[in-house]
């Protein structure tokens, strides 16, 4: 009787809060390497489309994990759709000190993606790359790997979109905003990433979005709050502008770093899901069934 319980509790919570961070066994995550570090790892949920959307936690370069719930929750609070994408979400290498490991891997990690769809019989010409913060910097680097210096992972199957949600795009502008406006050297997590005697002019050439977008046609969509507290609105406008046709930038006037009102956030859903939809070409009806 217990048992049956138990398997009954079990049931509602796993209905409940869809890839909750519990156990693989319970969720029965696919997990793919693509390295030998522990971090190098990339976890496959299935969904009812034979599209493929990619997320990329955040974190600064120096925190975080995919399977960290307040990424997960993050996730699935604005990607209200989840469910019918294939959901990719990757791992990559962080700390103090490692730049430029995490770029690196993301891009590796979207090749092995990309196999991985082929052997799955998903759309591998339909892949959309998202992420926050550091994980939007990380997202628009794989939608510019082309552009970056990685032959060993270089891709010929580039994503369809990318999705940015107040991502750095401008190494040096972004250490010298968190110079000027925090009070502790501690909270300049760019400096952490790459080091306090880095040459960062020289890094911001190739590690900073904005710096290798020649050439490349790239569907961007930018979310940023003007209150952002760690990484500047700015950063949004200095890819709109160089962008521009290519580029849609929702604008959250006074939204800080994963700091908006319900209202805010309704916005933001329906913004990615209509974004999702378009790039996808699916339908409202097509994304139901």
């Amino acid at each position: 009787m217990k048992t049956d319980k138990l398997i009954n509790l079990i049931k509602i919570t796993l209905l409940l809060i869809p890839l909750l961070v519990i156990s693989s066994e319970v969720l029965d995550i696919n997990e793919i390497s693509y390295g030998n570090d522990e971090k190098q790892r990339i976890d496959f949920y299935k969904g009812s489309s034979d599209k493929v959307l990619v997320w990329i936690h955040g974190g600064g370069w120096l925190y975080g994990d995919k399977r960290a719930e307040r990424w997960i929750k993050r996730f699935q609070n604005h990607f209200i759709d989840h469910q019918d994408f294939n959901v990719y979400m990757i791992g990559y290498r962080i700390g103090k000190l490692t730049a430029p490991n995490a770029v690196d891997d993301v891009i590796c990690a979207y090749k092995k993606i990309i196999h991985d769809a082929s052997l799955r019989n998903l759309s591998t010409d339909d892949i959309i790359v998202a992420g926050a913060s550091a994980g939007g910097h990380l997202a628009l680097m794989v939608g510019l790997s082309a552009n970056y210096n990685n032959k060993e992972c270089e891709g010929e199957i580039p994503p369809k979109a990318i999705i940015n949600i107040f991502g750095i795009t401008e190494i040096k502008q972004t250490s010298e905003f968190l110079d000027k406006t925090k009070f502790f050297n501690a909270s300049n997590y760019v400096k952490g990433w790459i080091g306090s005697d880095a040459n960062i002019d020289q890094i911001t050439k190739t590690l900073s979005p904005i710096n290798i977008l020649d050439g490349v046609n790239l569907n961007v969509l930018t979310i940023h709050g003007t209150s952002d507290r760690w990484v500047p609105y700015e950063q949004a406008v200095l890819l709109d502008e160089k962008l521009k046709d290519q580029h849609q930038l929702l604008t959250i006037d006074g939204g800080g770093h994963y700091y908006f009102s319900e209202e805010e956030d309704e916005i933001i859903r329906q913004t990615i899901s209509s974004f999702l939809r378009s790039n996808f070409n699916m339908s409202t009806k097509e994304l139901q069934d």
